[in-house]
């Protein structure tokens, strides 16, 4: 069968003739790619540079009235034609509709697989579809793989492909529908990185994405990904158990990262006092406690286990005042928090929910996976006697007191 480059007309769900096709020659370039386009809708829009690259390859396109509608949705039976495009994957032209050749081209690529696009493909696609075709087209290690979509959000913002949505780095948006615009500037990126660029990471977004996927950021942070699966549950005595539900990194220094303006007013307290705050990582430990006996006696959550850093256990941090609960409960709660009461044993099995803080030195942790390639994570158990029933290590590699 004879396989040929179809242009990209995404009038395939709309009323025929909305779009303007362009003409595709056969080195696979528009004909109209050597000329800047000109639409009336996209003069200072946030995304005009990323439309005018995208239409110029021929990727994109606009609509006969001379507009683009760069704030308009884009649909998954589109998102699948522009992805083919922006690949270079052979289309075969023949299908039952429009866009069912480019389907079958990436679903033969291993880019787009069985369950990828549930329900009707002429819905707005959401950023999480665009990640899965994105990373897959982009990375072949990923081709044909069924990964979860969390996993490969992550991977895409990871890669510098997607990137927060809102002004926090927490907003991704996953399910959020993708707009022309946006679809505009995936392509830009995507062609860049096909022409050998390099793709700025949103450090923050890319925490995000990694905590949503498996509850901590280890892999942004150090690029390290040999921690324990979270939650990851541990006797501390044989009265009380934690649960460490999250581990988020922060970096003081980032002052638009991941969860940044917890961090605001808040005090901190380093062993070594020559060190300003964004000298140092923030470990933040989500906890769970539970108590296992309910004889009346008691434990604060947050002093569960220790951070184990050498000459520098002890430095911590102290959130502002507002994040900071005296209401007597120990409840779960939004972003980072203390829940200032401490944890009687009353009821058996009841559950309190608190942080712990550990404030490590950079040089510290540069120091760490220098010697012994990666950061090991360990905690000590608190009240409890030196030794191996006081370690706890939620990382692969050991420290010297690990081995």
């Amino acid at each position: 069968m004879r396989k040929t480059w179809v242009s990209i007309v995404l009038a395939g769900v709309v009323a025929a003739g909305s779009l303007v096709g362009l003409g595709v020659m056969s080195n696979g370039k528009s004909a109209e790619a050597a000329s800047k386009p000109s639409f009336t809708d996209i003069d200072g829009h946030w995304a005009e540079s990323s439309i005018e690259t995208a239409v110029q390859a021929g990727v994109l396109n606009g609509y006969p009235d001379g507009s683009f509608k760069p704030n308009n949705t884009i649909t998954r039976a589109e998102l699948l034609k522009v992805m083919a495009m922006t690949f270079k994957i052979e289309v075969a032209a023949v299908g039952s509709n429009w866009y069912a050749p480019y389907q079958t081209a990436l679903s033969k690529a291993g880019i787009y697989l069985d369950g990828d696009y549930p329900g009707n493909l002429n819905n707005p696609t959401t950023r999480n579809e665009m990640a899965k075709l994105a990373v897959r087209g982009e990375y072949t290690e990923y081709r044909g793989k069924k990964l979860s979509a969390a996993e490969l959000m992550f991977r895409a913002v990871n890669k510098g492909i997607l990137s927060r949505s809102g002004t926090k780095a927490e907003t991704i948006n996953t399910e959020g529908t993708t707009t022309r615009a946006e679809a505009a500037v995936l392509v830009t990126r995507l062609l860049k990185l096909a022409n050998g660029g390099k793709l700025t990471v949103d450090q923050g977004a890319s925490s995000a994405a990694e905590i949503a996927w498996h509850r901590h950021n280890m892999i942004t942070m150090f690029n390290q990904n040999d921690l324990v699966k979270l939650p990851y549950s541990v006797d501390i005595s044989k009265k009380y158990n934690v649960t460490i539900d999250k581990l988020i990194i922060l970096d003081p220094a980032d002052t638009k990262g991941y969860y940044a303006e917890y961090l605001k007013g808040a005090s901190y307290y380093s062993a070594d006092t020559s060190l300003k705050p964004r000298d140092n990582y923030v470990f933040a430990f989500k906890l769970i406690g539970k108590n296992l006996v309910s004889d009346g006696s008691s434990q604060y959550v947050n002093d569960s286990f220790m951070m184990y850093t050498d000459d520098n256990t002890g430095s911590s941090i102290r959130l502002e005042d507002r994040y900071i609960y005296h209401d007597g409960t120990l409840v779960e709660r939004n972003g980072l928090f203390i829940n200032d009461k401490e944890f009687v044993f009353r009821k058996p099995d009841t559950q309190a929910h608190n942080y712990n803080f550990a404030l490590v030195p950079k040089t510290y942790i540069k120091n760490q996976i220098k010697q012994y390639g990666a950061f090991p994570v360990h905690l000590e158990k608190f009240n409890v006697a030196s030794g191996k029933e006081s370690q706890i290590y939620l990382t692969d590699v050991k420290d010297a007191w690990g081995h």
